[in-house]
């Protein structure tokens, strides 16, 4: 029978770079013995311990596996949670601006995270954001007040239905979610919807 610490380091070898891993997604194994087998790995430097119960796979070097970015774990650990960019890092990501704001700023539904270096999160209550895309929270962001100075409304227009047209952006999705959003983003929203969309946004 394969051990379980040659299962893990098998998926491990198996896994492309950048992939993360959780003790829980390997609890089938058993619990305590796929963190001590994880743990081991780390040690012969061929994952990152992240926090307990993560690790990441990197690209190898003479220095280890490297450490993922910390817009990486965040998403990893808020994928569930309708995460996705505000403020500038929304504009940026829908491609409206060039200026890269220099600390990532993401939301969430519900509590934001603790101990995660280099990310400054804000909250929002609204539930349909839940299983949303992050450039559907980006555009969400984006259409609340107050206003991002230097972003085209038009600009944003022609990039939403690019992004429609290409499915990036699922525009019934996001119109249900904006029914919970502040009223000015849901009217801001009908005003940029793409001319296939009609008189449904």
């Amino acid at each position: 029978m394969v051990s379980v610490s040659s299962s893990i380091a098998a998926k491990i070898k198996g896994a492309p770079t950048g992939t993360f891993f959780e003790t829980s997604d390997l609890a089938t194994l058993g619990r305590a013995a796929a963190e001590t087998s994880l743990s081991r790995i780390a040690d012969r430097g061929d994952i990152v311990r992240v926090r307990r119960g993560l690790y990441w796979k990197g690209p190898k070097s003479r220095f280890g596996a490297g450490a993922p970015s910390p817009l990486a774990v965040a998403l990893k650990l808020c994928a569930e949670r309708g995460v996705g960019p505000t403020g500038w890092s929304a504009a940026a990501a829908l491609g409206v601006t060039t200026q890269v704001p220099a600390t990532p700023e993401l939301v969430v539904v519900g509590q934001v995270p603790t101990g995660i270096q280099g990310i400054r999160f804000r909250s929002r209550s609204n539930h349909r954001r839940i299983g949303l895309r992050y450039l559907e929270v980006a555009l969400l962001e984006l259409l609340r007040p107050p206003d991002i100075g230097e972003v085209s409304f038009d600009a944003l227009r022609g990039r939403v239905e690019a992004l429609v047209d290409d499915k990036q952006i699922r525009w019934d999705r996001v119109r249900k979610a904006a029914e919970r959003e502040p009223a000015r983003a849901g009217e801001r929203l009908r005003l940029i919807a793409p001319p296939a969309m009609g008189d449904t946004a």
